[in-house]
């Protein structure tokens, strides 16, 4: 484990992901509009739908998937990587599965928003759960509303009040972000080519376990509520792409360095099960 920890100190990727993170939310924030938020809110019943998926089912699963595989040293990693907010590539894939935009942005923009509450709340329930796991309410929770809420807000609020720099500053930063998460998507894994190897085959039972949970699941209850086929892909589609940068400072802030290679296993094994899923078109 000391290596590993060595490895992750070492990570010039990793070094990069959290300073990085209050810009990418603040872009995301200036893409976020008010107009597009109050038509999501229109249904109300596939929002709260979509919420109550994302905030409790997907943490509930992960909790679950600890407790069964309880003695694997990524038991903790499961249980957090769950509560991650969205990721920012669920917008584009969306779009490529004709679903619903407006939606797919909304709830990432949601749930990015109240993270640094929900993580807390969550990892509060996991610690009590997991007796090996400790860590500072009040530090993470600051630590996360500087990183994501505050940088989220800024954004918005500049792109509500039409500030002129935030229009021409955006296209910049949209091409920006895009190099730079392909850029540690290719050179993160890289980095940590060694443990990636190592825990790829006890790593990959819990992602293929938590995939298949999150597929089955998210079928039968939006068969339940019977929400539109449209929102049905969106849904699925915000719960499998799970926030890279945030995961992987989350390891580094709970101090938790089989996190990081856990989150790049399961980043680029839900790449491998969303994209073809997104590309495919339907009737």
């Amino acid at each position: 484990m000391d290596n590993l920890q060595g490895l992750i100190d070492s990570s010039l990727t990793l070094r990069t992901i959290p300073p990085m993170i209050p810009v990418l939310f603040y872009f995301l924030g200036t893409q976020s509009s008010l107009e597009s938020i109050q038509t999501t809110f229109k249904d109300r019943k596939t929002l709260t739908y979509a919420l109550l998926f994302q905030i409790i089912t997907l943490p509930a699963i992960g909790l679950i998937l600890s407790q069964i595989f309880s003695d694997s040293i990524f038991s903790l990693s499961i249980a957090v990587v769950l509560l991650a907010p969205g990721g920012f590539i669920s917008g584009i894939l969306t779009h490529f599965k004709d679903g619903n935009i407006p939606l797919s942005v909304t709830l990432t923009s949601i749930t990015s928003l109240v993270s640094p509450l929900t993580t807390v709340l969550w990892l509060s329930l996991i610690s009590v759960n997991l007796d090996d796991f400790n860590f500072n309410i009040l530090q993470t929770f600051v630590q996360l509303a500087l990183l994501i809420f505050a940088p989220y807000m800024t954004g918005f609020y500049l792109n509500y009040k039409e500030i002129k720099i935030v229009k021409k500053t955006s296209p910049f930063l949209d091409k920006f972000l895009k190099i730079y998460i392909l850029t540690i998507t290719i050179t993160g894994p890289y980095e940590l080519r060694e443990p990636l190897i190592n825990y790829f085959g006890e790593s990959i039972i819990l992602v293929f376990s938590s995939i298949f949970s999150i597929y089955v699941l998210q079928n039968l209850t939006s068969k339940l509520t019977q929400i539109s086929r449209v929102d049905d892909r969106t849904v699925l589609i915000e719960a499998l792409c799970q926030n890279f940068p945030i995961v992987l400072t989350l390891s580094i802030i709970l101090n938790i360095p089989e996190m990081a290679i856990f989150g790049i296993v399961y980043y680029l094994m839900t790449l491998i099960f969303v994209v073809p899923y997104s590309l495919i078109k339907t009737n």
